[in-house]
């Protein structure tokens, strides 16, 4: 699995607000049985708009917002295969994870 690969979110409680989720660890930084993930939302279902923190990216030609502040792990296994990357917005995805974690 590589930074930035997009599953649909396994867990179907959630699925409804976040029907995406992107994996956000680098892939040279394995950490066993989890990995770090971000929920997408459709932005037409956020009452506020992209910022820092949450950089928009299309999936599907669908508006979407990466909940960098909803960060957390999954266990790998749960991920199904990757259906696309956001990866063309590498540089904001590293900017909203700064700005989260450093202030910058």
């Amino acid at each position: 699995m590589a930074q930035f690969d997009l599953f649909v979110n396994p867990l179907a409680n959630s699925r409804r607000a976040y029907p995406f989720v992107a994996s956000m660890q680098s892939d040279i930084a394995p950490s066993g049985s989890d990995q770090i993930i971000a929920p997408l939302a459709p932005m037409a279902s956020m009452s506020r708009t992209a910022g820092k923190l949450t950089p928009a990216v299309a999936v599907n030609g669908v508006d979407h917002i990466v909940v960098v502040p909803r960060l957390t792990t999954i266990r790998s296994r749960d991920l199904a295969k990757s259906i696309s990357t956001i990866a063309s917005s590498r540089r904001d995805l590293l900017a909203a994870i700064d700005y989260l974690f450093f202030g910058v």
